[in-house]
């Protein structure tokens, strides 16, 4: 049994968490600035 720990698990164990939280995740594009559904008016 290896006991590295990698992006990946830490990306999935942290947005696991998060979801239990009731945060959502979203696909960056959807989010950008000219799209409806952005949260902030540009990228700066």
């Amino acid at each position: 049994m290896s006991s590295a720990i990698n992006k990946s698990i830490v990306e999935d164990a942290t947005l696991t968490r998060l979801g239990q939280m009731g945060y959502a995740v979203e696909h960056g594009p959807h989010l950008a600035p000219s799209e409806p559904a952005a949260e902030r008016e540009n990228s700066r």
